[in-house]
């Protein structure tokens, strides 16, 4: 519990943030094809699972009607016995710099035009009104540098252990790439190792 590479270290009292709770972006909406069209016609309902590997553990239904979607999911809190909810986001759009238009969410509680909403209590509603933080903002020198690591390890396909090597090039990057994120992998892994150790050398 704890080491160093094990992840992050949170002290009690601070805020949620963005990384704890769910989440619903209008980017990744974008990739279904599950946005609203200039003609404004009806999408059929799809499921939006959210999963831990490859096993769906909890299921949004989704269907666009118009310039709004509708959500539809069951939600619980600790033991109480869960709740079907029924959620109505407004969409807005945007012009493009260069042709085009841009879908936001219109937060319902607020009316902010924001890019992703949060299931930070019973409805999905924007960052702000739930008083959520970027989980970087919540980080120690040592674990932004552990962050980066990590990042790059996934980007390259290696293992998101730090004491692991990183030797395998990923198929079609070219070799300079490689060469270059994984020198950048190997002097953040180090930093947040020395920072990591210089935090409890302080301690003593």
């Amino acid at each position: 519990m704890g080491g160093f590479g094990s992840g992050r270290w949170y002290r009690y009292g601070q805020a949620r943030t963005t990384d704890e709770v769910k989440r619903l972006d209008v980017r990744e909406l974008r990739k279904l094809g599950a946005l609203p069209t200039s003609n404004f016609g009806a999408f059929p309902v799809v499921a939006i699972n959210w999963c831990i590997g490859d096993r769906p553990t909890w299921e949004v239904r989704y269907s666009l009607e118009g310039s709004r979607v509708t959500l539809r999911y069951g939600y619980c809190q600790g033991n109480a016995l869960g709740q079907e909810v029924e959620d109505v986001i407004e969409f807005d759009r945007t012009s493009c710099n260069y042709g085009g238009e841009r879908c936001w969410f219109l937060c319902p509680r607020c009316g902010t035009r924001v890019a992703v909403l949060y299931l930070g209590g019973v409805r999905f509603r924007c960052r702000h009104c739930y008083g959520l933080r970027y989980g970087s903002q919540n980080e120690s020198p040592s674990d932004r540098l552990l962050r980066k690591a990590r990042k790059i390890r996934t980007r390259i396909n290696a293992s998101r252990s730090l004491f692991e090597p990183v030797w395998q090039k990923p198929k079609g990057m070219h070799w300079k790439t490689f060469q270059r994120l994984r020198e950048k992998e190997r002097i953040a892994n180090q930093a947040s190792l020395a920072a990591w150790l210089g935090k409890f050398s302080s301690l003593g």
